[in-house]
C-alpha cells in the first residue's frame, strides 16, 4: 500500500518569527523538533516516526515552570491532508489538552484516562496544553483502508461505530483504561534505532489496535454515564475554574464530558447548588473584585480575560452581583457606598 497522505504542517503561535515546519512522509529514525514555549512557561519537544503502511506516530512531551500553572497554552496551528479517510487516536498521560478542531468544528478536552479520537480526511486543529502540569501526548494516525488491512474489514467498521465515528468527519472522546492505551505510549522507543525501532513501534500499534477493538466490543460501546457522572460534573468544574477568556457552549461542555447537555447541567445544578452559568459567572466576578482590590489591572483587560465581550457587561454584571460599579469599587478601596440621605 502506497502513503499518500501524511502531509503535516505546523506553524509556531508562540514565537516572533512565526516560524513554520513540515514533516515528509519518509521512513526513517525518530525526528524530533522541539517546541516553541516561552522560555519562562517551560519546554517541550515532539517527536514523529512513520511506519508501514502508511501510519504515523507522533509524540509531543511538556514540561512546565510554575508560571504556567492556570493557563491553557497554544502550541501550534496544525494542517494535516491525510489523503484520504484516516482514523487518528490520541493519549495522554498528566495534564489535560483543550483541542480546537476546524473540521469538523469542536472544542473538545481530553486528559488521562479519556483519550481522543478523529475520523476524517483533512484537519486543522489547534491544541492548547493545560500548564498546570507535565504532560505527554501520543498519537497514532492510519488510513481506514489500513485499518481495515490490520483488523479485517467488519472488525475495523465495528471498532469505528463503538467510538461513534462511522461517519466522516467526526470527533469523539472516551474513558480508556490506562492498559489499553499503554502499548500506544511505549511503541516510541528512544533505545532503539533503524529498522529494530520501526519494527517495535509496529508490535506496539498492533497490540494497541487489538486491545482497543477487543475493549470496545466488552463494554458494547463505551463505559456508563451514570456510572461516572459525579466524576465528570467535579471534572467539568475544575475545567471551569482553569479557563480563562471566552467559556466553551453548554454544548462543547456536554460533548467533552460525552453528557447530553440538560443532564450535564442539572447534575451540575444537583451536586453545586448553582447551573453551570451562574456558578462560573459567579466566581469570574469574585475574582474581578480581588483583582480591582488588589492590582491595576485596566478594566477593560480584566474584563476580556474573563471572558465578557464589551466592558459595558462586564460592569452591569458586577454592579447586580456586589450593588456597585467596578469603578466605584477600586476609587473607594472596597469601602461599601455610603446610602444617600435625602
Amino acid at each position: 500500500m502506497e502513503r499518500s497522505f501524511n502531509r503535516l504542517h505546523f506553524r509556531w503561535l508562540l514565537d516572533a518569527a512565526e516560524e513554520s515546519f513540515g514533516f515528509s512522509p519518509t521512513d526513517g529514525d525518530l525526528e524530533h523538533q522541539s517546541l516553541h514555549f516561552p522560555p519562562e512557561l517551560g519546554e517541550g519537544h515532539f517527536d514523529h516516526a512513520n511506519l508501514a503502511l502508511g501510519m504515523s506516530l507522533y509524540r509531543s512531551t511538556h514540561r512546565l515552570l510554575p508560571a504556567a500553572s492556570g493557563h491553557l497554552i497554544p502550541i501550534a496551528e496544525i494542517e494535516v491532508d491525510y489523503g484520504g479517510p484516516a482514523f487518528v487516536a490520541q493519549s495522554l498521560r498528566g495534564g489535560r489538552i483543550c483541542q480546537q478542531e476546524r473540521l469538523p468544528e469542536a472544542t473538545l478536552i481530553f486528559e488521562e484516562g479519556r483519550d481522543f479520537f478523529l475520523h476524517i480526511q483533512k484537519r486543522q486543529v489547534l491544541p492548547l496544553v493545560d500548564g498546570s502540569a507535565d504532560s505527554t501526548m501520543v498519537a497514532l494516525q492510519a488510513q481506514i483502508a489500513t485499518l481495515e488491512r490490520l483488523l479485517g474489514e467488519s472488525e475495523a467498521a465495528a471498532l469505528l461505530g463503538a467510538l461513534d465515528l462511522s461517519t466522516l468527519p467526526s470527533v469523539a472522546v472516551r474513558a480508556m483504561p490506562r492498559q489499553v492505551s499503554a502499548p500506544l505510549h511505549q511503541a516510541m522507543a528512544r533505545s532503539l534505532t533503524g529498522e529494530a525501532q520501526k519494527l517495535y513501534a509496529q508490535a506496539k500499534v498492533l497490540e494497541y489496535l487489538s486491545g482497543l477493538s477487543e475493549h470496545l466490543s466488552l463494554v458494547a460501546g463505551g463505559m456508563t454515564a451514570s456510572a461516572t457522572l459525579n466524576e465528570r460534573v467535579a471534572a467539568c468544574r475544575d475545567l471551569l475554574l482553569r479557563l480563562e477568556g471566552k467559556l466553551p457552549s453548554l454544548v462543547a461542555l456536554a460533548q467533552a464530558f460525552e453528557l447530553p447537555a440538560k443532564r450535564l447541567n442539572a447534575a451540575f445544578s444537583e451536586t453545586y447548588g448553582q447551573t453551570i452559568f451562574a456558578f462560573i459567572t459567579a466566581h469570574r466576578l469574585d475574582q474581578a473584585r480581588q483583582a480591582l482590590l488588589e492590582t491595576d489591572v485596566p478594566m477593560k483587560a480584566l474584563s476580556h480575560k474573563l471572558g465578557y465581550s464589551h466592558v459595558n457587561n462586564f460592569i452591569t454584571a458586577f454592579q447586580k452581583r456586589f450593588g456597585q460599579s467596578p469603578g466605584s469599587l477600586r476609587s473607594r478601596g472596597g469601602k461599601p457606598i455610603k446610602p444617600r440621605i435625602a
